[in-house]
C-alpha cells in the first residue's frame, strides 16, 4: 500500500486519472501499481498511477495500457478509441509537461 507522502508525489504528477478524457480529480483516484504487486512490482512512486475507481476495476477488460518511462506514466488507447495508438505522456505536472515542450 502507498502511503500518504507517495500518495501526495504521484498526485501531484498526475493530477488525476491517467486515463485521457477522464476528468476525475487526484482526490477522488487510487493508486494502480503498473508492475501488479502480486507479481513483484515496488510499491514506488515510479511504479504506481493514478486511475479513477472505474478505470482501475476495468482497466484490463476496456483496454488501455499504462507503462512507466523514465518515472513518467505513459497510456496506449485501445482500438476501439481514435486511430492514434501510440504510447502517450499522462501527466499534468507543469515541470514535466514543460519538458516534453522543450524537448519536443
Amino acid at each position: 500500500m502507498f502511503n500518504r507522502y507517495q500518495r501526495r508525489a504521484i498526485a501531484l504528477r498526475d493530477g488525476g486519472c491517467v486515463i485521457p478524457g477522464c476528468g476525475v480529480p487526484a482526490s477522488w483516484c487510487e493508486i494502480h501499481h503498473v508492475t501488479e504487486h502480486a507479481g513483484g512490482g515496488p510499491t514506488h512512486t515510479d511504479n504506481g498511477v493514478l486511475l479513477c475507481w472505474y478505470h482501475h476495476r476495468f482497466l484490463d477488460r476496456i483496454g488501455w495500457q499504462i507503462r512507466m518511462n523514465h518515472g513518467i506514466p505513459e497510456v496506449k488507447a485501445p482500438g476501439w478509441w481514435g486511430t492514434d495508438h501510440q504510447w502517450r505522456p499522462a501527466t499534468t505536472s507543469p515541470t514535466r509537461l514543460q519538458h516534453a515542450i522543450l524537448t519536443t
